[in-house]
């Protein structure tokens, strides 16, 4: 009789052991740790500040239609350095603002060509914070809202302020592009110099 109740005490205290770890195993918290969200891609910021650029081209073009010529090449190829970050983003890359550029180009008609603008950005156009709004004002103190709001009333001043806008680029992207990996580095690096050799363009 001895030998059974200390054996009943025993199996009792063990069943009774396991019941206390499975509630605190099923109150407690899970065994898995909380991930942390990566932070947002670099290169989303770069895309968000190109389009707000072409953005702020489309604006100046319809303020001052006779600057169309000279600005045409230069805001094309800000969409293909666009083109090239949506690429290299992939799935991450926001939709891209409905910004469609001026068709009504008086150069066809008076036989005027575009002015070129020299550019490194040949392996970006091929390969890209969040989509910029047309409207967005960009750090570099172009604002594209409707109808050319916020573009300055003069051609050569809104000149200017393309000017300094691309200068500011340059300098961002190839901050950008010191850090970021090999691949993305060159397109960096090739934006970067396209958008400095814009500034020799515009001045």
């Amino acid at each position: 009789m001895v030998a059974v109740a200390r054996r009943s005490v025993l199996i009792g205290g063990a069943v009774g052991a396991g019941l206390l770890a499975a509630g605190c195993t099923a109150g407690g918290p899970s065994g898995r740790a909380p991930t942390t969200p990566a932070p947002p891609d670099p290169l989303l910021a770069e895309l968000a500040d190109e389009r707000r650029l072409i953005a702020g081209y489309d604006a100046t073009i319809e303020r001052h239609p006779g600057l169309r010529a000279r600005l045409t090449a230069v805001r094309d190829d800000h969409a293909a350095h666009a083109a090239a970050l949506v690429t290299a983003l992939g799935p991450a890359a926001p939709p891209s603002p409905t910004t469609p550029a001026p068709t009504d180009s008086p150069t066809a008609s008076t036989g005027a060509s575009p002015t070129a603008s020299p550019t490194t950005s040949s392996t970006a156009s091929s390969t890209a914070s969040s989509g910029a709004s047309p409207g967005a004002a960009s750090s570099t103190g172009i604002e594209s809202s409707g109808a050319g709001t916020g573009i300055p009333a003069t051609p050569a001043a809104a000149v200017a302020a393309l000017r300094a806008a691309e200068r500011a680029a340059a300098a961002a992207r190839g901050t950008v592009a010191l850090t970021a990996p090999p691949d993305r580095a060159r397109l960096l690096a090739g934006i970067s110099a396209s958008e400095a050799s814009h500034v020799a363009v515009l001045a």
